[in-house]
């Protein structure tokens, strides 16, 4: 068999393994096959996250948005220090989403708790540096649903689409009703 034809091959086994179109073993099977048994890029085998480190990490989560409406709402904290801190929420969550993406529940929840923590973020924002102008706090909220849609359609993930254009048709019914 030609080369070529066969790296095509072993590329779709992988696809199929990585995606488990096909069970592990029989992936592995076809693998050993098709490669004659030289398979020079062997994976290793994925470290599986400790049960442990994804609980603390969802406790974590969780309490970053009430922790969040605390810092905003009952704080005298500087704008600056607020800022920081909701801005530090916003990275830890979306990076758990990018550490912890095969553990579907603690993807969700910081995927939802990093969006209300971005828009609590930007509205604050808006707050400070357009004090009072309704129109500024429009085009945040409309950004932010925007985002919302992004995630949304990104991760396909029908909540944060419904959300982002419930958000949208909320916004425009305000400015006519």
């Amino acid at each position: 068999m030609e080369q070529k034809r066969k790296e095509i091959i072993i590329n779709e086994i992988k696809y199929w393994k990585q995606t488990r179109l096909l069970p592990e073993q029989y992936c592995d099977f076809l693998l050993a096959l098709y490669t004659e048994g030289n398979r020079d890029d062997v994976e290793q085998p994925t470290k599986q996250v400790p049960a442990w480190a994804i609980r603390v990490t969802m406790i974590m989560i969780g309490i970053f948005l009430p922790f969040a409406l605390l810092v905003i709402y009952f704080t005298e904290l500087s704008f600056v220090l607020q800022t920081l801190i909701l801005s530090l929420f916003v990275i830890v969550c979306f990076m758990t989403v990018r550490f912890f993406a095969q553990h579907k529940m603690l993807t969700h929840i910081a995927l939802i708790v990093g969006a209300l923590s971005l828009l609590l973020l930007s509205i604050r924002a808006c707050d400070v540096y357009f004090s009072g102008n309704m129109s500024a706090l429009a085009i945040t909220v409309m950004c932010n649903c925007f985002v919302w849609l992004l995630i949304g359609w990104r991760f396909s993930l029908m909540y944060f689409i419904i959300s982002g254009v419930v958000g949208i048709i909320l916004l425009f019914s305000s400015f006519f009703i």
